[in-house]
């Protein structure tokens, strides 16, 4: 279930939000109740809806994961330790094959599928065998279900009140397809008391509207001039300079509007429900650094991976050249995270790599400069201006170069984007119609996003 489709928004979520603000009245220990398990059908119910046969896998976790955070917290009461890692290790165990098993089954079935279509023998009964679909948000609610238990093993909070509690949190349905990953910590104490809040309501109404704004208006008018020019570069064809840039920047626009806009919508309808969902993207383009950029950018998701993965490692507390080594594997598993293929990989590594240099380069910085607490002179103040306009670039370029191996299905898509965008290759024929694709509408939004991806005074 789509938060941007008719269905939705007026068939599904106006009876969802006017029924559960009637329960929530006052935020009294029963209405509170009241209102949870209305919430809690309503999120199944979504589920249903949108995804039948992902439900028994969803519900399995659901189970699993509470067992485990009471096992754990039973476990440390008592001072047994080895117990409560154990319970630990299992139960992220088991989220974890889900997800991989889940993700390895969609990578081969879809690339049974294509040897099928290009007639290759016994690769449709193969592609039969591996036809499984992957549940909906299955990437979303097994990080969720693991941030919870490790969280009650390292002492954050104890386990949720009920598994009614632990149910209600890993179906919550504003988050349940596209994030933002929100940790128990974030939002557990509003499934306990949440009087209704006018204030709040209104501003997940207009939090709504501006995400459901950025979604219509802006990512689904940039997409089909990008879609076009890859559809080309698929086909190994090369275009003009000038629109291989101009589609890499808009796919870079209509990633960031598109989910920001859904997470938009979704702290909209976590505050209509009396959440305060935290917030997802904190204007990502105007960092200096890929380093900055990551903790603007899917914040939730950065946190997760730095919290469960990235410290569990090591974090920075082991060299330069393990901390290096600690980076690269966080951010090619991100990219594996994201979608099943190499280049999703590739993409992963490509931000380590950035994040090894910067932290190499910030080093030798360091080093170098002199120390000094003097005013800076006029220019000092030029160079600090000049610095900081050639870190916003770099920062683009970087991270629009990235875009282009997300976006790209195989190496040689993007490399024949890459061509383009240096001018090794002559532009195809096909390649003169795309340029109708530069609808007004593209054009406007073009320009729109362009402006509205950055903020009004320094972030």
């Amino acid at each position: 279930m789509i938060f941007g489709s008719l269905f939705f928004l007026t068939a599904f979520l106006p009876p969802v939000l006017l029924a559960h603000a009637a329960l929530q009245g006052g935020g009294s220990r029963w209405r509170t109740a009241a209102a949870n398990v209305w919430l809690l059908l309503c999120s199944l119910t979504a589920l249903f809806l949108a995804d039948l046969p992902g439900l028994p896998w969803f519900v399995g976790c659901a189970v699993w994961t509470d067992l485990a955070a009471r096992l754990v917290a039973v476990a440390r009461r008592r001072g047994r330790e080895r117990a409560a890692s154990a319970a630990l290790a299992v139960a992220v165990t088991a989220d974890m094959a889900l997800l991989c098993g889940f993700k390895w089954l969609s990578a081969h079935s879809l690339a049974a599928a294509a040897a099928a279509a290009n007639g290759a023998e016994g690769a449709a009964e193969t592609s039969g065998l591996l036809a499984i679909a992957m549940p909906l948000g299955l990437s979303f609610w097994t990080f969720r279900a693991v941030s919870l238990v490790w969280d009650v093993r390292r002492g954050v909070h104890p386990p949720p009140p009920t598994p009614l509690h632990t149910l209600g949190f890993l179906a919550f349905f504003p988050v349940y397809v596209s994030g933002p990953v929100v940790r128990w910590s974030d939002i557990g104490g509003a499934f306990e008391k949440r009087p209704f809040d006018v204030e709040l309501a209104a501003s997940g109404m207009r939090r709504l509207a501006l995400g459901m704004a950025k979604k219509a208006l802006l990512a689904d008018n940039l997409a089909p001039f990008a879609d076009a020019v890859w559809a080309l570069a698929d086909d190994g064809l090369c275009v003009p300079r000038g629109m291989a840039a101009l589609a890499v920047l808009a796919y870079s626009l209509r990633l960031y509007f598109d989910f920001s806009g859904y997470s938009d919508m979704a702290i909209g309808i976590g505050r209509m429900l009396g959440f305060r969902i935290p917030e997802n993207f904190l204007w990502p383009y105007a960092a200096r650094s890929v380093r900055e950029f990551w903790r603007r950018w899917h914040i939730s998701l950065s946190r997760w991976f730095r919290d469960y993965l990235y410290i569990p490692l090591g974090g920075s507390r082991c060299g330069t050249a393990r901390t290096c080594l600690n980076g690269l594997i966080v951010f090619t598993l991100c990219g594996v995270w994201h979608g099943n293929g190499w280049m999703f990989a590739l993409w992963g590594f490509w931000h380590g790599a950035l994040l090894c240099a910067e932290r190499l380069l910030a080093g030798g910085a360091k080093k170098a400069s002199p120390c000094g607490c003097e005013p800076p002179s006029a220019g000092g103040r030029l160079r600090g201006v000049a610095t900081a306009a050639l870190s916003r670039a770099y920062l683009l370029c970087a991270v629009a170069l990235g875009w282009l191996l997300f976006r790209s299905s195989t190496p040689a898509t993007a490399l024949a984007i890459l061509r383009s965008l240096f001018g090794l290759a002559a532009p195809a024929v096909e390649s003169r119609a795309l340029w109708l694709e530069c609808t007004p509408l593209f054009s406007v939004a073009f320009a729109a996003g362009s402006v509205f991806c950055f903020p009004a005074a320094p972030a």
